[in-house]
């Protein structure tokens, strides 16, 4: 790939962009729409627009940096985008408001029911039905709390000893007040609820510091901060609603390995853009960081235990071997997943992947460099690229994220 570098000036850094002079710009524009406007301040998209903050998700894209790629490379109406790494749903939501067609994978099945709840299109009616069962859980879970009412978390004992006893019993009751809601989508809507303010009342230390800490959480205050997440869903539906234009498109969503999604598609599925943000290598355990969502929930990990990629246990961990045995492993899952993408996408489609820097052992592994390196071998070719520098929670030098544009490689 060649091209000339432009470094452009950022609230939140530099962007460096290289490759197509137009592709470069679009690309350096949706790197460019996550920081505020250096004169007014604002941001293009909120982090938490529409329904996309109401539950935590690690790592997850920046709705910026959806909008941005998708209205840019739209090829008119009933265009297809493909997210084989959709996580929360943030370009499912985003692709909804756009008017392209689009299909999420995942393979833990905690994304997908999130991203499902987060697209769905709720009219003014339906968002109040919600709000008053929302409202009736938590006036039964007071009355619990208040009369003291037996009830059993259905957890191992691992997963009770991160709850202090009277939050573990409060939120069993909750959790028991939710299912017996008879209404399946109020009732999937108010488990994802729930899951939203686990960690919070966990003794987890945060959503991506898996070690204890103490906290002080009086009774009654989890049932408030599942009422207040209730609203803030509703709200973002509301929000969800207005965007969207009259004629859209459902978003679809399966589960799937990226690695294998060619074959559960199957048929002759083509889409014109792949836009994912694939884990970055070495630095996050999602299977450790929804633990307490799965074991509530009742969701088998065992799939995400097998099937992870880019997990901090394989790569950083005592576990993964050597550096370069890490990056081995690190590039022959990066190679697999180029594969399918190329095997999904149309001849004239493109895929625009968000990549950070990888972190395997003490080898500090630049992610564009990867993706250059594989690209050839998975018939594809590198078109442009912007990157702009992150804080690094390790210290020293800052890390790297990467919007990586690439397209099909020309058999001529």
């Amino acid at each position: 790939m060649s091209g000339k570098r432009e470094a452009l000036s950022n609230v939140g850094g530099p962007v460096e962009a290289r490759g197509d002079p137009a592709f470069r710009f679009v690309l350096a524009a949706a790197m460019r729409a996550q920081d505020p406007d250096p004169e007014t301040g604002e941001l293009l998209v909120a982090r938490d627009a529409l329904t996309h903050g109401f539950h935590a998700y690690p790592a997850r894209m920046h709705p910026a940096v959806a909008r941005v790629v998708l209205q840019e490379l739209s090829i008119g109406p009933g265009s297809e985008v493909l997210d084989p790494f959709c996580g929360s749903g943030t370009v499912a939501v985003e692709a909804m408001v756009a008017g392209w067609q689009s299909i999420g994978s995942d393979l833990d099945p905690l994304a997908l029911r999130l991203a499902r709840v987060k697209t769905e299109r709720r009219s003014a009616r339906e968002r109040d039905r919600f709000l008053a069962r929302c409202a009736a859980v938590a006036e039964a879970s007071e009355r619990r709390v208040r009369d003291r009412v037996e009830v059993r978390a259905r957890l191992s004992a691992e997963e009770r000893a991160w709850y202090d006893a009277h939050v573990l019993k409060e939120l069993a009751g909750l959790l028991e007040e939710i299912r017996a809601i008879d209404h399946e989508a109020d009732r999937r809507a108010l488990e994802l609820v729930f899951s939203a303010i686990l960690v919070k009342f966990s003794r987890q230390r945060a959503e991506t510091a898996e070690r204890a800490a103490g906290k002080r959480i009086r009774k009654g205050l989890p049932t408030e901060f599942f009422v207040r997440k209730g609203q803030e869903l509703a709200r973002g539906w509301a929000e969800l609603e207005a965007a969207v234009p009259r004629s859209h498109h459902a978003p679809r969503f399966v589960l799937s390995d990226a690695r294998t999604l060619p074959q559960t598609l199957a048929g002759e599925y083509r889409c014109d853009l792949v836009l994912t943000s694939p884990p970055y290598g070495g630095t996050y355990d999602y299977l450790a960081h929804h633990a307490r969502r799965h074991a509530w929930l009742g969701i088998n990990p065992k799939k995400l235990r097998e099937g992870e990629i880019g997990a901090r246990r394989q790569l950083s961990g005592s576990s993964s071997g050597s550096g370069s045995a890490a990056r081995e492993r690190w590039d022959a899952q990066m190679l697999a997943v180029l594969e399918a993408i190329a095997a999904l996408l149309d001849p004239e489609g493109v895929a625009v992947l968000l990549v950070g820097d990888a972190q395997l052992g003490e080898i500090r592994e630049p992610a564009d460099a990867q993706l250059e390196r594989l690209a050839g071998a998975a018939e594809l070719e590198i078109i442009a690229v912007a990157s702009q520098p992150r804080p690094d929670w390790r210290g020293g030098s800052p890390r790297r994220e990467h919007l990586v544009g690439l397209r099909p490689r020309d058999p001529r």
